[in-house]
């Protein structure tokens, strides 16, 4: 039975309580004799894939040839993790236990993360904004938030299993999930975020959702890894692409998507990067090089100041996370531009001398422990523990991922990287075998 957003609020506790997205590591080898077998020739040495780094993955295939022992044991965690997703049910956007205001069940679904009821109102509604707490209703099988999220990362797992092991096994679940939450008639979702952070009592849904689908980039790589290896049917081509066509044309001109644009934040850089990749799979290569373009002045400019801050990002709770997230948004973006236009957004620097790289400077003493970060980080253990955990690590992936020089010499977060994370980026092999 479906519930409604009263009841929700009625039936929610009012104290906040913190969690973290985890992402655990499987047994290096669960008993499947595929986990520890050499990785095979892959199938699509030519596709041309829009969202990942080519170059990075066959320096990770190099390496592994090579029996590197970092690579090795990456491999091997990679199948562990997509053997394990080879036998988890798939979970579309029509298994939510709530409606949203349209009340159609593929309308994709979700909460304010970081709203909660009112506890000074019997019915808690309106729902008042907590800046970085987040709300774990937002997370429940009610909604799609974390559905999106599993469903995202399988892809992700699957795709690298796929590509580094030739094993059909892992394309052939990669198709099921996208068939089931974007081309079958009876579960797929509709190509609108109309509905995503919806507020109890005051709006049926916000711009803000339109970030959570950042990484839509999973679903067209294994769309693209299909089309190459001749394993998506002109019908279920014809579909996928009119939905991500829709999709697109909903992202660039709703009201929503065209409010998010204007976000002066992360949420506008993460927008841009989602246009930008639609743009450059539906062949819409000019408006992509448009939007490249539009980046270093709405984006770089705008966002990072003379010293390398972004004011925006260190104004909220969860500094640390904030910055860091813009500047990888920043980095993917000019990864992009420099593997499918001729744009170098990375040397790109504007008239008052700020350059991506700018944003990053400002960010390396605080690494090194020559600087102490002096604003909010309310989560993850606070500011120190979160540049390590989370900025160090996405730092050297902006370095392997342009091939850039970011960090001072000796200075990685090659230890907090997941095993895709060193078979997408590809850090300095070990030497060991």
């Amino acid at each position: 039975m479906k519930t409604t957003l009263t009841a929700l609020a009625l039936a929610i506790g009012l104290s906040a309580c913190s969690q973290t997205d985890s992402f655990s590591l499987a047994p290096a080898n669960d008993g499947n004799s595929q986990a520890a077998a050499a990785p095979a020739a892959s199938h699509i040495e030519a596709s041309g894939l829009v969202y990942l780094n080519e170059q990075r993955l066959k320096l990770a295939k190099q390496a592994l040839a090579a029996k590197d022992k970092r690579y090795t044991a990456a491999y091997n965690k990679l199948i562990a993790l997509a053997n394990k997703e080879l036998n988890k049910p798939i979970d579309p956007v029509t298994n939510k236990t709530m409606l949203p205001a349209s009340g159609d069940i593929h309308d994709y679904y979700t909460l304010g993360s970081y709203y909660w009821p009112d506890p000074s109102k019997p019915d808690g509604l309106p729902w008042v904004y907590k800046d970085g707490q987040f709300n774990p209703i937002s997370k429940g099988p009610e909604t799609d938030w974390n559905r999106r999220l599993k469903m995202l990362k399988s892809l992700n797992t699957l795709n690298l299993a796929y590509y580094f092991s030739a094993d059909q096994q892992y394309l052939d679940k990669a198709k099921r999930i996208v068939k089931a939450w974007f081309v079958d008639p009876q579960t797929r979702m509709n190509p609108n975020i109309n509905h995503g952070k919806a507020i109890p009592g005051k709006a049926d849904g916000t711009n803000f959702a339109i970030i959570d689908w950042t990484d839509i980039g999973q679903v067209i790589t294994t769309v693209q890894l299909l089309e190459s290896n001749n394993q998506w049917s002109k019908a279920d081509k014809a579909v996928m692409d009119k939905w991500l066509d829709d999709y697109y044309t909903w992202l660039t001109t709703s009201e929503f998507g065209i409010q998010e644009s204007t976000r002066h934040n992360n949420h506008g850089t993460n927008y841009d990067y989602q246009a930008i990749g639609l743009m450059i799979y539906l062949g819409k290569l000019e408006q992509a090089k448009a939007k490249i373009e539009a980046t270093k002045e709405t984006r770089i400019a705008a966002q990072i100041a003379a010293d390398g801050s972004q004011p925006l990002e260190l104004a909220r709770t969860k500094s640390v996370n904030y910055t860091v997230n813009n500047l990888w948004a920043l980095a993917r973006i000019a990864d992009l531009s420099r593997r499918h236009t001729n744009i170098d957004l990375w040397s790109h620097t504007s008239k008052d001398g700020v350059s991506l790289k700018t944003g990053y400077d400002f960010v390396v003493p605080y690494l090194t422990g020559e600087n102490k970060w002096q604003w909010q980080q309310i989560t993850g253990g606070g500011a120190d523990a979160q540049l390590v955990k989370l900025a160090l690590p996405m730092f050297s992936k902006s370095e392997l991922l342009l091939g850039e020089t970011v960090l001072p010499e000796g200075l990685n977060g090659y230890d907090k990287f997941s095993p895709q994370d060193i078979l997408t980026y590809a850090p300095q092999p070990t030497t060991e075998q």
